[in-house]
């Protein structure tokens, strides 16, 4: 065998071996070493993110415990002391006790100051004034110190008093924000505000009024606690070495912080607080400012937050979590952590890997080029032996290179590759673990938030429904009263027979009743604060017996038992008393005896004595329950009841105390004799003066039934338009149907806003307008008129169900011509018309015309003197109508020109309408005094 001689030489385009060794390595070396790097960083930064946020909610937490401990303990310590005064076991008209008391409880809890101001300007407290931390015990009492001066005490082991420490001077307690604000809200609540003397330290003050058994006010207690207390425990907690806390008011005002700072500036010995936008702590500032203008309005923070901000080039994060107090503190709690205090160490050691890599870069390229090197001349051997055995030279024995390092290199990566796989293990599960806890902690919060929101919305239901009560019930009784009443009088003008008469009376009077007994539930607190005052009207007396019979009698022919009413036989008389109060009255009496019988009779018996000042005597005398002894002495107080639960259940026991009280107010007393077991008996009497010639005045008057009207412009065509704006049916049906078929042109609308269309379009001769309505109510609708150059002039008359003279008054001054109370009675509604419009009214018996019109003719008409004008307004005030009378026929035999004047009273007087009497005699006065001055 030949060996061939010819060799191949190396192609100038392959590459040398030692490069194909060493720069795969160096770059697998570099490759990695960057990869670990990068990888290092990133989920170091992932873990700063995730411990900040961690940490932030832990010291958010904190902090919210911690405020529920210490403010709780204030709160808790203000109800405790105001139910030991409510229970009278403590006195707070004794300061001594008081100081000790509170001494005793600043042992124990960490407030800074407890006190009791008390209506009369008197004080007691204890509390921490001085440096030293001692307590004292504080005293204002100008009993006992004969002036208004602030004693300081210090106090022995036990609180006792031991020497005066400082006199502060004058001091009034009740002029401080703590005592002032819940005298006048009367409810438990918190305060913040300036201590008036020395160290002048802002509080946020527990503050509970204390009232007697009277609910009248005996003083306010006070829990101070100093805002600076809950700084220093806030400088107590290790966020971070540049982190911050502190907590924000809604408005941004600072509460407390981390920083050494005190949340409030004194400026002439007043506190100024700061905002924390306003704070000289620059992470402080920044953030508070930063969440301004994230956030606009901090009210709109409803749960936590987390954010991020950057500040002089480096990233912040941001913890807010809102803290809510049942007394109604709002609070933001902020927790800042610069991202610098986590990653310093992560940024050496980044760059410590940066040098590293850099180094084991350049070794692995030094040791790279000597162990190819050290690799390529064994193999350039196993080359030169290949060629020579290629060229014929077997017997090369080529020296076996040793793979020791190379085996050791890889299972060094395996385990570098294993140990990385566990990092990023490690990570996942503790990323999982992180997620899972703030699912937990928003759960939580998300439960919080809806149980207060749940508590919140019910709590103002319920003050929603007790301010809205009193309004209600007036006008959504009022209104269906409204068209009972209002259809009563309607069919009363088409009764055909007298039986279908006295029962549409009867309608009408058990409807007055009713709405009598809403006005005088509603008018019960103004019997308390004795602000209810009489009103005495002329009424016929047989008439007002005979409906307060009709009525009693249906409730005891219902009940089977007899009703006997036994009138006096000289009771045929007017009488001027308040037939609104004597009504219910005896209603309630004989409601209450019909009640308690249920077998035998109810007797109702009027006994009239005549004379100067007439005398009238009521008994009610029953065969019911009776009474014992002790229920005598209790049947008159607000809301007891006698007799078993059944009975019971059907009144609310008021009837009896609000009618002692009306006939307290008429001079007189109920008194009551009563047998358990055999019956009752009450009566009473009262002195009024007579009414003579008394007729009843409605809408039937003495000149016969009202048939139409005759206006200032006697044109048969001219038809007066009148506009109903009322949102309720019932109420503008009432009046349509009086008035239109009195020749009226009625026009209606559902609101202001139709009723101020329809005004425009139509110009109606007289508007009547309701106040309450939807879409536009009767104020808005009465403002654009008086507001319009066109529509200024429109007669208004304003129609309320109000119970409240301030409505009448007030619908007056705001531009309505006249008032017309719901529900609407038929004669005051035609007076309301003559006086506006100028009307004489047409009756069914008579071709002659009768006008009410008492402002044109006290005009026209000549008067006597002023002094006799006033005589006969003095004999009116007094219901003395004889008087009148007599007045008047001396003047028919002065003076032959007083004869119209004359006439026109004296049919007035037949109407027997005081109101419209008195309104005559005020304009005559009025014009006479006019005349006089000209």
């Amino acid at each position: 065998m030949m060996l061939s001689n010819n060799k191949n030489s190396p192609n100038k385009g392959n590459l040398p071996l030692r490069l194909v060794l060493v720069l795969p390595f160096v770059l697998q070396i570099f490759a990695a070493v960057g990869l670990t790097g990068y990888l290092s960083l990133r989920n170091g930064q992932q873990a700063v993110n995730d411990l900040a946020n961690r940490l932030q909610r832990e010291v958010s937490d904190r902090i919210d415990q911690h405020l529920d401990s210490y403010l709780n303990t204030g709160r808790h310590l203000a109800e405790i002391n105001g139910g030991a005064m409510d229970m009278g076991l403590l006195d707070p008209n004794n300061p001594q006790q008081l100081g000790q008391f509170f001494w005793k409880q600043l042992q124990l809890h960490n407030v800074g100051y407890i006190g009791f101001c008390l209506q009369t300007g008197d004080f007691a407290g204890a509390g921490r004034f001085f440096d030293d931390g001692r307590v004292t015990v504080d005293e204002v009492s100008r009993k006992r110190n004969g002036n208004q001066h602030w004693y300081i005490y210090n106090t022995d082991k036990l609180g006792n008093r031991a020497k005066l420490a400082i006199d502060n001077g004058p001091y009034i307690a009740m002029q401080e924000a703590w005592c002032e604000e819940p005298a006048k809200t009367g409810k438990s609540m918190w305060t913040l505000y300036q201590w008036q003397s020395p160290p002048y330290t802002v509080s946020v003050s527990a503050n509970r009024p204390v009232y007697d058994k009277n609910k009248n006010l005996i003083g306010v207690i006070g829990v101070d606690q100093r805002l600076t207390q809950i700084s220093d425990f806030l400088q107590q907690l290790k966020v971070s070495p540049s982190g911050k806390t502190f907590i924000l008011e809604r408005n941004g005002l600072l509460i407390a912080s981390s920083n050494k700072e005190q949340s409030f500036t004194l400026v002439n010995s007043k506190a100024k607080r700061l905002h924390g936008s306003d704070s000289k702590d620059p992470l402080i500032q920044a953030t508070a400012k930063h969440l301004t203008e994230r956030f606009k309005n901090l009210s709109t923070i409803k749960d936590n937050q987390s954010l991020e901000f950057q500040l002089n080039g480096q990233r912040h994060f941001i913890q807010v979590a809102p803290w809510r107090d049942e007394w109604g503190l709002d609070w933001l709690v902020v927790v800042a952590v610069p991202e610098s205090d986590f990653m310093g160490q992560i940024n050496a050691n980044t760059r410590t890997t940066l040098l590293l890599c850099l180094g084991a870069l350049t070794l692995a390229t030094i040791l790279g080029f000597y162990t190819s090197r050290w690799i390529a001349r064994p193999i350039l051997r196993l080359s030169q032996a290949s060629e020579s055995i290629a060229a014929g030279e077997l017997n090369q024995q080529v020296e076996v290179p040793p793979v020791d390092e190379l085996g050791r290199l890889a299972q060094s990566f395996n385990r570098m590759a294993q140990q990385l796989r566990d990092s990023f293990t490690t990570i996942e599960q503790t990323n999982q673990q992180l997620a899972k806890t703030n699912e937990e902690l928003e759960s939580r919060v998300e439960e919080r938030t809806h149980e207060l929101k749940e508590a919140k919305l019910t709590a103002d239901a319920a003050n929603h429904a007790k301010s809205d009560f009193l309004a209600n019930m007036s006008h959504e009784l009022r209104t269906p009263l409204n068209g009972i009443l209002g259809y009563a009088q309607i069919l009363a003008r088409t009764a055909s027979d007298e039986k279908q008469q006295r029962g549409i009376d009867i309608i009408y009077q058990c409807g007055s009743h009713l709405l009598t007994l809403i006005n005088d539930i509603l008018d019960l607190s103004k019997i308390e604060a004795r602000k209810l005052e009489l009103q005495l009207v002329p009424f016929y007396l047989p008439a007002f017996l005979q409906s307060v019979v009709e009525i009693c009698r249906i409730k005891a022919e219902q009940k089977g038992i007899e009703f006997i009413y036994q009138p006096s036989k000289n009771s045929a008389i007017g009488i001027v008393a308040d037939e609104k109060r004597l009504r219910q009255v005896l209603i309630n009496l004989l409601g209450n005896a019909i009640k308690f019988t249920d077998k035998g009779s109810v007797t109702f018996k009027v006994e009239v004595l005549l004379g100067d000042i007439t005398n009238l005597r009521f008994y009610i005398q029953d065969t019911g329950i009776g009474m014992s002894p002790q229920q005598l002495e209790k049947i008159f107080l607000p809301f007891e009841q006698v007799g078993d639960s059944k009975r019971q259940s059907e009144g609310t026991g008021l009837g009896l105390a609000i009618s002692q009280r009306f006939v307290e107010l008429m001079a007189s007393q109920i008194q009551v004799e009563s047998q358990l077991g055999v019956g009752s008996k009450f009566f009473f009497n009262i002195n009024c003066a007579i009414a003579t010639d008394w007729v009843q005045t409605n809408s039937l008057t003495s000149s016969g039934r009202i048939v139409g009207y005759v206006g200032a412009t006697p044109i048969k065509e001219n038809r007066k338009k009148i506009l109903i704006v009322d949102d309720r049916w019932e109420n503008r049906s009432v009046i349509v149907n009086l008035l239109e078929p009195l020749g009226f042109e009625v026009l209606e609308a559902n609101n202001g806003e139709e009723g101020l269309e329809k005004i425009t379009r139509h110009r109606p001769d007289m508007i009547i307008c309701d106040l309450a309505m939807p879409v536009m109510d009767g104020w808005e609708m009465l403002k654009q008129l008086r507001q319009s150059q066109t529509l200024r002039d429109a007669i208004v008359i304003v129609s309320s169900a109000s119970v409240f003279e301030i409505d009448r008054q007030n619908s007056l001054d705001a531009g309505g011509n006249d008032f017309l109370a719901k529900p609407v009675q038929a004669h005051e509604l035609y007076a309301v018309l003559a006086k506006q419009l100028q009307l004489n009214w047409v009756y069914k018996n008579t071709s002659t015309e009768s006008s009410i019109d008492t402002d044109a003719s006290a005009k026209t008409i000549l008067s006597p003197s002023i002094s006799d004008l006033k005589g006969l307004l003095e004999h009116v005030e007094t219901g003395y109508f004889r008087g009148i009378r007599e007045e008047l026929d001396r003047l028919a035999q002065l003076d032959e020109q007083y004869q119209p004047f004359i006439r026109e009273l004296r049919e007035l007087v037949k109407g027997f309408n005081i109101q419209t009497v008195r309104h005559f005699l005020l304009e005559s006065i009025n014009q006479s005094q006019k005349s006089t001055k000209i």
